[in-house]
């Protein structure tokens, strides 16, 4: 009893599949494989979408560090002598925490570094302004005059009157 072989025949429609099936995180690695009954077995080449050049070969496209740009719709040809099929399988990245947290992380960091170059333009502004308005302060001589601003006039009233007027308890008779 001999072993009877299959007629040779073209690839059947490619099976796609993605792993792991979850969501897929932004930064995970992300394995496509691709399967079809051949007969001789069918070679596999990977594209992308609207991308002229094949993005890999064979059964397994490993994407390492997959991001919001590897999105879109992925293909996998199967084809032998016999002739060729193709299967199509979408992409979508999910942003993962870790990436949300580490770009909040990172806005604050240029926020907070931001502020104090802020502050130091307001400082510099502030100071040029009252520079400008002010001028330079040079010290001003002032003259003080030495003669006194009044004379004691009770000194030269009582030279000008005659003695006794004005005083309390002095009569004008006894003035003389």
């Amino acid at each position: 009893m001999g072993l009877s072989k299959s007629p040779p025949d073209g690839p059947k429609l490619p099976s796609v599949s993605v792993s792991p099936s979850a969501e897929i995180v932004e930064g995970s690695s992300v394995n496509l494989t691709c399967s079809s009954d051949a007969n001789p077995a069918a070679n596999y080449t990977w594209y992308k979408e609207n991308e002229d050049s094949p993005k890999a070969s064979g059964q397994i496209f490993t994407i390492t560090d997959f991001r919001a740009e590897h999105s879109g719709n992925y293909y996998c040809e199967a084809q032998n002598r016999r002739g060729r099929q193709n299967s199509t399988l979408h992409l979508i990245v999910v942003a993962g925490s870790s990436t949300m947290i580490m770009n909040i992380i990172r806005l604050t960091v240029v926020v907070l570094m931001l502020i104090p170059l802020l502050l130091l333009s307001l400082w510099a502004r502030k100071k040029k302004t009252l520079s400008s308005t002010t001028g330079p302060h040079e010290p001003e001589e002032i003259e003080l005059d030495s003669r006194p601003a009044y004379e004691n006039i009770s000194d030269t009233a009582a030279d000008r009157r005659p003695r006794g007027a004005g005083r309390p308890g002095v009569k004008s008779s006894q003035m003389q």
